[in-house]
């Protein structure tokens, strides 16, 4: 079941008190009294007064002050005692909890604030709790102001509005005319009428769905002032359908001129798994309306707008990470042709001449040591076997160089030169040859 609270001012009819005279409305000499809930609160100091609620719900709690001059007081619920306390405290406070009693069932009872001594004790308000619908239900709360086409004022030109902004609403429906009434339409399980309570104020004939009910709206004749955004009637278990409520002035009672009209809030419960499956078509139709008119619906404009973001995103990350595999390739390569080892043309074996790279092809020639250079010098002249020039080889065929060799000839066994040799011959040097030299090519 749906539950929900309703709050119950002092000053609300819903609360009788009695003696007559042994409870006061809001004292104006009390330089505390905004402390309190609505800025009122009932007092009294007569012992065995009487402050009764009687209610629709599952739970009560009542709210009062706490002050050093107070007294004790006890509560009861449908005659039995529940609570015996006090309200007396070292310091003024408001507000406080006077006791609670819970886990009722939820149907009409009442409560009794009894005071038990001649020392003052207040109410400032009451709250109840109540339930409507079945177990799992939903709560739907909804309030139609006295200024709603639903409000329907008869005869009209005895009705006047007051716009001050301590109504809900900022608006108020008064009359002083006896045969005035206003009728308001609803669907709901329950239905709370709000207004106010004034000294000046008629006894109200409220009729629900043809049931009247008759209840002061001058708190009892205790009325000192205006109290406004009063919880006045609420009745609950009317069922689903279209219910009419009708207020009017008690012609009969003799009281004040004036009734008025604030506003209703109505109760309604609502099954949780008729809400899930209602709520589809409704979903649908307004998808299906948005498509009709060219608009793509909310969700789907969402949709597509977190899809494209989250797409540019993964094209992004995509280029980035291609770039960066084409960078380490590309290190990787240029890693494996260092520059500081270059590969020239002449260390190319195919480049080589047997004779420098320590082979001959298809024969066995020694290498050359640092000595037997000087032989190089006696065979073919440098003319024949070193020629310069565009087209011609820088090196000599080396087998052509080594049969044209002569013996060699050790520069430490002879200090003088052969004269018979070939007079191309290069002059050797008396110690030691010169370093080996190539024309410029």
């Amino acid at each position: 079941m749906a539950s929900f609270n309703l709050t119950v001012e002092d000053s609300s009819p819903l609360i009788s008190y009695s003696p007559a005279g042994a409870w006061s409305d809001s004292p104006s000499n009390d330089t505390l009294l905004s402390s309190y809930s609505g800025s009122s609160y009932h007092t009294t100091s007569t012992q065995g007064a009487t402050a009764t609620i009687t209610f629709t719900g599952t739970a009560i709690t009542i709210f009062g002050g706490h002050r050093p001059n107070y007294g004790t007081y006890e509560i009861s619920v449908d005659g039995q005692d529940v609570v015996a306390s006090e309200s007396s405290a070292g310091q003024d406070e408001f507000q406080q909890l006077m006791g609670t009693i819970s886990g009722l069932s939820n149907g009409q009872h009442t409560a009794v604030v009894t005071s038990s001594t001649s020392s003052p004790i207040d109410i400032d308000y009451v709250d109840i709790q109540t339930q409507v619908g079945a177990v799992g239900s939903q709560l739907t709360k909804s309030t139609i102001d006295d200024t709603d086409p639903s409000f329907v004022y008869s005869p009209a030109s005895e009705w006047s509005v007051n716009d001050k902004d301590y109504f809900l609403n900022d608006t108020l429906h008064y009359t002083s005319s006896p045969g005035a009434s206003a009728a308001v339409t609803f669907s709901g399980d329950t239905v709370a009428l709000y207004g106010t309570i004034s000294q000046d104020h008629a006894d109200i004939q409220l009729s629900l769905d043809g049931q009247n009910v008759t209840f002061g709206a001058g708190a009892n004749g205790f009325a000192s002032t205006l109290h406004s955004q009063i919880l006045l009637y609420y009745a609950q278990g009317l069922g689903s359908t279209q219910h009419t409520l009708t207020v009017s002035a008690d012609p009969q009672s003799g009281t004040g001129p004036f009734i008025d009209v604030d506003a209703i809030v109505v109760y309604s419960s609502t099954d949780s798994g008729s809400t899930t499956s209602s709520s589809k078509p409704t979903s649908t139709n307004a998808e299906r309306n948005a498509t009709s008119s060219g608009k793509l619906p909310t969700k789907t404009m969402v949709g597509v707008i977190v899809g494209s973001i989250l797409g540019f995103l993964l094209l992004l990350a995509l280029v980035f990470f291609l770039l960066r595999w084409r960078r380490r390739r590309r290190q990787d390569r240029d890693a494996s042709q260092s520059p500081l080892t270059p590969t020239l043309p002449i260390q190319n074996p195919d480049m080589l001449e047997a004779g420098l790279s320590g082979r001959s092809k298809g024969k066995n020639v020694p290498r050359l040591s640092q000595n037997s250079m000087t032989s190089f010098y006696s065979g073919t002249p440098p003319d024949e076997g070193f020629v310069s020039g565009p087209g011609h080889s820088r090196v000599a065929s080396i087998t052509e160089s080594f049969s044209s060799m002569a013996p060699i000839i050790n520069a430490t066994q002879s200090q003088s030169y052969d004269q018979s040799m070939d007079s191309r011959a290069p002059i050797r040097p008396n110690q030691r040859p010169p370093p080996l030299k190539f024309s410029a090519l």
